[in-house]
């Protein structure tokens, strides 16, 4: 396929960041044939921090799989799933240092799971496909956190029903803090540091959606990806929500199973983004877009004490200024929707009172020793590619635990460092998620990755006819028992075998 964006600029709209809270869903390019507008701008809902209970020096947290029901506007209750709670679930506060002990009561009618999507934790605790949890059964797994500081996600694992799961509501983010240190950053959860957690949904007129009733979506939209054009944030409709008059932190999980969002302001105010996957970034880096893809996160520092005519602030997703980065040919044209091609609400946020603590945008953040290419051991080729209703890499397909092909089936030695080269031959940008551990970007298409995209990566995205290279170093607890995955996560496409699978093996 002809190459229809430079690699610069493909580079700066990766790179970009910006950020936003609710408003109205009747804006343009959102009204869709197969689908109902809902009238967004309620009050932002905050996920409650759940921080465990300190028990024989191990801090306990039980979770609890449920099913629910909740009217997102569409004039009829959705059933829905959640994680204590009828959608979504609390944030967890880990901290650095401490053993952790989750106990997950799996409440539904059937088989899921819950994964830790950015921490780096024992096989056997990875949550992944192999470590299902029966209906009425409770998991329990025990791990050290180990990390710096980083927000990370939780989200159901379930092999070919990850999607589903995902849709029906089950995810929730978690914080992992250190001691308090510099530089000093807004810290008070729910008033200046604030959860964003952005889905798109497709309802219907009776309350009900593509994967309502153990459904599946049609197979264009698992090519696509399934995308809709309501837009959630915690929860809520485009919704509203209250910030102090000064610095507020905003951390941001693309938690769609298939959307990607090229966040900004309405006012095109400028913004630092801080953190990445894994943790701070060396230094703040300047934006007025970020190109967020499913499963990335992003942390970001706005000033909010220039105060609009309005009072109000939105954020927005501009998606067409990065349609050309993310679609390309004939198969990115018949892939893409509506809002791929335009900008749509996302929230809004009114100006309050005076921050917590008076504060300045830090100049440093957290050194990050890059890794040198002359460090891997090996060097890996992956190719994720689509064809004939269906999704590979490596021209591989993952379609059962059991028998993996040995294409995407790998035995890493701990501790060695691999150099990994992903291409994407397909016509859409692709999403590569890679199980416990985080990595470093080396280059994209032969040119370094921009400062936002420097740091500690456990997603990144693979834009069309792009090759990304990245270095990944395999620290861990041998286990060949339980394997880690690789994957797309484009929810649909990991459902359909775009997966591979990893064990760390004894050098």
């Amino acid at each position: 396929m002809a190459d229809q964006i430079g690699r610069r600029t493909f580079l700066e709209a990766v790179g970009a960041v910006g950020l936003s809270l609710v408003l109205p869903l009747g804006v343009a390019g959102c009204g869709r044939a197969d689908g109902v507008d809902i009238a967004g701008g309620g009050q932002l809902p905050m996920p409650p921090l759940l921080e465990g209970e300190l028990q024989g020096g191990v801090r306990l947290f039980r979770l609890r799989l449920q099913t629910g029901a909740v009217d997102f506007g569409a004039g009829a209750p959705t059933a829905t799933y959640g994680v204590s709670g009828a959608y979504l679930g609390p944030t967890l506060k880990l901290r650095r240092g401490e053993r952790v002990r989750i106990e997950v009561t799996n409440a539904l009618d059937e088989t899921t799971t819950l994964h830790w999507h950015g921490m780096e934790v024992p096989a056997r605790s990875d949550g992944g496909p192999y470590q299902t949890i029966a209906a009425g059964a409770t998991w329990t797994t025990e791990f050290d956190v180990t990390q710096r500081p980083l927000t990370a996600w939780y989200h159901p694992h379930q092999m070919h029903a990850t999607a589903r799961h995902v849709y029906m509501g089950m995810a929730g983010l978690i914080v992992v803090e250190d001691d308090p240190g510099t530089p000093a950053l807004p810290a008070s959860y729910g008033i200046d540091d604030l959860p964003l957690v952005i889905q798109d949904r497709r309802f219907f007129a009776d309350g009900t959606h593509p994967y309502s009733n153990g459904q599946h979506p049609a197979m264009h939209d698992m090519m696509a990806g399934l995308k809709g054009s309501t837009i959630l944030v915690n929860g809520a409709v485009v919704p509203r929500g209250v910030v102090p008059r000064g610095l507020t932190r905003l951390r941001v999980l693309n938690g769609s199973n298939a959307r990607n969002y090229n966040l900004g302001f309405g006012d095109d105010r400028g913004f630092l983004q801080i953190a990445s996957d894994g943790g701070l970034l060396a230094v703040p880096v300047a934006m007025t877009r970020l190109l967020l893809a499913p499963g990335e996160r992003a942390e970001l520092l706005v000033d909010f004490s220039a105060d609009p005519t309005s009072g109000v602030v939105t954020l927005r997703s501009y998606s067409g200024e990065a349609f050309a980065a993310l679609f390309t040919g004939q198969m990115g044209d018949n892939l893409a929707d509506a809002l791929d091609r335009g900008s749509f609400d996302v929230a809004s946020f009114v100006i309050g009172g005076a921050p917590p603590r008076a504060l300045s945008a830090p100049t440093q953040l957290e050194a990050i020793a890059r890794m040198a290419e002359s460090s891997a051991v090996r060097t890996r080729q992956l190719v994720m590619s689509m064809r004939m209703g269906s999704v590979f890499i490596n021209a591989a397909r993952m379609t059962e635990l059991a028998s993996v092909p040995a294409a995407i089936s790998y035995d890493i030695p701990a501790g060695d460092t691999e150099l990994w080269v992903v291409s994407n031959t397909s016509g859409m940008a692709h999403p590569l998620h890679i199980h416990h551990r985080q990595f470093q970007l080396l280059d994209i298409d032969g040119v370094a990755p921009p400062p936002a995209l420097a740091g500690w990566k456990d997603t990144v995205l693979v834009g069309p006819n792009r090759v990304v290279r990245l270095l990944v170093s395999f620290a861990g607890v041998a286990d060949r028992e339980f394997p880690y995955m690789f994957h797309c996560h484009i929810l649909e496409h990991e459902d359909d075998g775009m997966m591979g699978r990893f064990f760390i093996v004894q050098p």
